[in-house]
């Protein structure tokens, strides 16, 4: 499609209307100049000729008096404007000039014609005004008399012209109303057009937002809400294949996700009870082989096996409460509850280990802070990020636990340790059960590797955020709670 917008405007439906009504209003203002200007005056001459014999002939139809011929020779010239002259051969009998006197002393000769006879012709009659146009009868009547009738052409030559000026102005303004009127018109009858236009080109991009909101009872507005009723079941129709496919799409990769969660989860719950089972297998068949012959050393294979036996307990303990939670079978028993309170429980459980740590017990405030959630939960919470921090404190190094309002109606509770920093290829993932940022699984720390996956559940459950992050000098894990 052309660029140029007068191309574009006349390739439209609006544009042709209009042009095709402005060509209609010039040919007709200049059929009208050509018959005012090449026609009207022939026929003029040709009417003005007729009447000039009709005329003669109802003069000469019968022999009249004298008195009789003046009287019709007055009438005409009242009725129609002709001028006419009656003359014999010696004197005039009618003239319709003022001064006949001056017309008696030209002593006019008799018209070289024979009686009974005439000629038309453009001469000029007696006294006229030169350069003016006329028709002009001679002749000579049955009875010998000399007669001239005479009829004006150059009125009509002057209204011609008049009219023909006045046409070209009037024609010119008419064309330029038309064609406005036309155009406004083609706007309107077109609008409705448009729309339908950019309503089908909008819905062939699958874009069912416009509607028609034209109005009337036409053709054009019975497609018009055809269409919206077309559109609104396209869009009703696509909006439910959308939704199946994000539907069907989300419960594939859920579907996905779930099979290599399983998957991965088989793996680590294997890696992780292997090695307990096969020390408790290891030391239980010493023990029966009488490996340990003093009761030192059975004593040792003795804690060895609890050791391993307890590590078991805990691993199943939570996987248990993990599940619950991520099937949603475990039901939070929310309340209001004093967190500073729990923390400070929390940090006296654990003395032993900060004071095996080597790292001095967080000093938690006294202060009421009222927060709402399952205690019983959130201590569990709180708990992990504990034994997280204590696993991973350097030593001699800080353990930092508080609880600070937040701008947003929250409790924010930090528990932060020294130590070295979480990569950040690792951030996101420390929260997936079994994973550990050393990646040979070591049993240094003492960690089941599910603590943080419960955090994750329990939070998510909550509806409330949390994360970690790294700090100057060491590793900051946080939760939030709603304080109202």
């Amino acid at each position: 499609m052309s660029s140029n917008p007068i191309v574009r405007f006349f390739r439209s439906v609006a544009g042709k209307m209009t042009a095709v009504l402005a060509l209609c209003i010039f040919v007709l203002v200049l059929v009208n100049w050509l018959l005012n200007s090449f026609v009207l005056l022939d026929n003029y001459e040709r009417e003005q000729r007729e009447l000039l014999i009709q005329s003669y002939e109802e003069l000469n139809g019968s022999p009249r008096s004298q008195r009789t011929l003046v009287g019709l020779l007055e009438g005409y010239a009242l009725e129609y404007g002709m001028g006419a002259m009656l003359w014999s051969d010696t004197h005039v009998l009618y003239s319709s000039s003022r001064n006949v006197q001056s017309l008696n002393n030209g002593f006019f000769k008799p018209l070289p014609l024979p009686s009974g006879s005439y000629e038309v012709s453009n001469r000029t009659p007696p006294q006229a005004v030169a350069g003016e146009q006329w028709l002009t009868l001679s002749a000579r009547t049955n009875d010998g008399l000399n007669l001239l009738l005479w009829v004006s052409l150059s009125n009509v030559s002057s209204g011609a012209e008049i009219t023909n000026r006045f046409l070209l102005w009037s024609g010119v303004a008419t064309l330029l109303i038309g064609a406005l009127a036309a155009l406004l018109m083609a706007r309107s009858m077109t609008k409705p057009v448009r729309q339908l236009s950019r309503m089908a080109q909008r819905m062939a991009q699958l874009d069912f937002s416009e509607r028609y909101v034209g109005e009337g009872h036409d053709e054009l507005a019975e497609l018009g809400h055809s269409l919206n009723t077309v559109s609104e079941t396209l869009e009703s129709n696509l909006s439910e294949l959308k939704t199946a496919n994000a539907r069907l799409r989300g419960d594939m990769e859920a579907q996905a996700q779930q099979n290599e969660a399983r998957s991965r989860f088989i793996r680590n719950v294997s890696h992780e009870l292997k090695t307990p089972l096969a020390l408790i297998q290891s030391y239980a068949e010493g023990l029966g082989e009488n490996a340990a012959d003093d009761a030192e050393s059975r004593a040792y294979y003795c804690e060895v096996i609890e050791d391993e036996a307890e590590k078991l307990t805990q691993i199943l303990a939570k996987l248990t409460m993990l599940m619950q939670l991520e099937s949603g079978s475990e039901e939070l028993l929310i309340d209001r509850f004093d967190i500073n309170a729990l923390l400070k429980r929390a940090v006296e459980r654990y003395a032993p280990l900060f004071e095996e740590k080597g790292a001095p017990l967080p000093t938690v405030t006294d202060d009421p802070c009222a927060v709402w959630g399952d205690a019983v939960l959130i201590e569990n919470v709180v708990t992990n990020y504990l034994t997280n921090a204590l696993n991973h404190v350097t030593p001699g190094g800080e353990i930092r636990i508080t609880a600070t309002p937040t701008d947003h109606g929250t409790v924010a509770v930090t528990v932060f340790n020294s130590g070295n920093a979480i990569p950040d290829e690792d951030l996101p993932h420390i929260w997936e059960s079994f994973y550990k940022v050393d990646k040979a699984h070591t049993r240094a720390y003492g960690g089941t590797g599910i603590g943080l996956s419960v955090v994750a559940a329990v939070m998510t459950a909550h509806g409330m955020p949390f994360g970690a992050e790294n700090r100057d000098g060491g590793v900051a894990f946080f939760f939030e709670l709603a304080a109202r």
